[in-house]
């Protein structure tokens, strides 16, 4: 009896470990996105019974959840030692699951993933299928190579969001405007991310824009990209209507830009790194969330 419990509970650290390495929160809040698209964008005018009710809807979106996992895992198999320098109180629950079984997870996340994409629209199965290969080469190829890994890194993290519009075969103007400043600002992001990371890349020899152009040359990058990320957001406000959303998302904006060179310029404390850090999911996650305040098109 003893036995049984202690195979149930290194089953259930295993689970835990498994549902880290996939980042089951980045997962959860892509779904949330997808389903806000869905109900507040894409059919606007529609009962959101009638939208929610749709089973292909749901198929689909558990298909990303699949992929996007199977993503998170092959990363994790070619970061893995990486990672143990960078970040190594986070790869604690990773080193309870092997690579072998990582590796076994991967495939058959792949395969039930493009399964339900298939059931759920062709188009999907296709976007997937190349979803899915994309995940693969940005992990195997293009992690070593500075500003082309923190780009495709960017697109493919909206990639899994636009999949929605895929799945309705339309994608309005304001909600495409709206993915350019995630991915501008998701781009940002994974700059702080190399600077972050700093010790393990240049160990491993992991090209970053952080290890290619220095601490405050990127600091300064990164500003420039988000400084442009207000450029979607001003076509919105002026545009499409935007008066509430729009000025706000940009005051969020511009307090990013200003806490950079504070945060970051000619100092070396980590701390700040990780606190800014902080506050780029924060900002992402209303990101996701202001999606229901996009209009259909225009006015």
């Amino acid at each position: 009896m003893t036995s049984i419990k202690k195979q149930n509970a290194l089953l259930i650290i295993k689970v835990l470990a498994l549902m880290s390495i996939v980042r089951w929160m980045n997962i959860a809040l892509t779904i949330s996105a997808q389903y806000l698209a869905a109900v507040f964008v894409l059919n606007q005018g529609k009962p959101v019974s009638e939208v929610l009710l749709n089973p292909k809807l749901h198929l689909m979106t558990l298909a990303s959840a699949f992929i996007i996992a199977g993503g998170y895992i092959i990363n994790n198999f070619y970061d893995f030692e990486k990672d143990l320098v960078n970040r190594p109180e986070k790869t604690l629950l990773g080193r309870l699951v092997s690579r072998k079984f990582g590796l076994n997870c991967y495939f058959l996340f792949n395969f039930t993933g493009l399964c339900l994409a298939l059931i759920a629209s062709w188009r999907i199965f296709l976007y997937y299928l190349i979803f899915t290969i994309a995940l693969w080469a940005y992990s195997h190829k293009f992690q070593k190579i500075p500003f082309v890994r923190e780009s495709i890194a960017s697109v493919l993290s909206v990639a899994s969001f636009f999949s929605i519009g895929i799945f309705y075969k339309y994608i309005t103007m304001p909600l495409f405007l709206y993915g350019c400043f995630a991915m501008l600002t998701i781009f940002s992001r994974e700059i702080l991310k190399g600077i972050e990371a700093y010790k393990g890349n240049a160990i491993f020899g992991y090209g970053t824009l952080a290890s290619k152009m220095g601490k405050n040359k990127s600091t300064y990058f990164m500003i420039l990209i988000q400084l442009t990320s207000l450029i979607p957001l001003i076509i919105l406000w002026l545009k499409f209507g935007m008066v509430n959303l729009g000025p706000f998302l940009i005051g969020l904006t511009l307090l990013i830009c200003l806490l950079l060179p504070a945060m970051l310029l000619n100092n070396d404390n980590m701390k700040k790194v990780s606190l800014l850090h902080g506050l780029y999911k924060i900002f992402l996650v209303t990101i996701i969330f202001l999606v229901v305040f996009i209009p259909e098109n225009l006015p």
